[in-house]
């Protein structure tokens, strides 16, 4: 006749030890891009949707490109920047980004402040509208036909799993002797732990 026998909670008396256990955190990597932009006159022709290649930059791993759209599709009279993500990605970013104008004097005019931008895939970003074209062109930031912009770009971005322990996974054997003999054996494994209840 078998017996039964209560089961104390595993955790409790005997905790389980993870065969691998790691640090999932977040970093913010910054820099600082600016761009001028000569013979701004050129770009009143432009027809609305036409984009101005700024460059390229390197952050938190990923290849960024900035564009000025100065006639913006949906934005009657407003101009634009636009900061792409070229690269593919595994995990979401987000992006904060100020932007500033600046005159031939170094003084600078923040236009905007996006605290959140969030990048699920390449190609993502949002065009950023800062300022209507018209009061742009006739500003004192527009000097000599040339236009200065500056952004400060902040990255967060989940970092890899950082393993901080792991042990090779431990093998169970279970013994046959009762089994061999014909006798009815139950097994119930607790915690790495064969028991056996006659």
């Amino acid at each position: 006749m078998k017996s039964t026998v209560s089961l104390i909670d595993a955790s409790v008396e005997d905790p389980i030890e993870p065969e691998k256990e790691v640090i999932c955190d977040m970093e913010t990597f910054s820099m600082v891009y600016r761009a001028k932009i000569n013979r701004y006159s050129k770009v009143k022709c432009c027809p609305p949707g036409f984009w101005i290649d700024c460059g390229t930059f390197d952050l938190a791993g990923h290849l960024w490109a900035i564009s000025y759209y100065p006639k913006v599709i949906g934005i009657p009279q407003g101009v634009a920047l636009q900061i792409r993500l070229l690269t593919n990605i595994t995990t979401s970013l987000k992006l904060k980004v100020k932007v500033s104008l600046i005159d031939p004097s170094g003084r600078r005019l923040v236009v905007a402040d996006i605290r959140r931008q969030i990048y699920d895939k390449m190609n993502d970003g949002l065009k950023i509208p800062f300022m209507q074209k018209t009061k742009l062109d006739s500003s004192e930031y527009v000097k000599d036909d040339c236009l200065t912009f500056e952004c400060i770009v902040s990255v967060t971005k989940w970092s890899p799993a950082e393993v901080v322990k792991k042990k090779p996974q431990s093998a169970i054997t279970f013994s046959n002797t009762q089994e061999d003999s014909g006798e009815e054996t139950d097994f119930s494994i607790i915690s790495g732990v064969t028991l056996i209840l006659d």
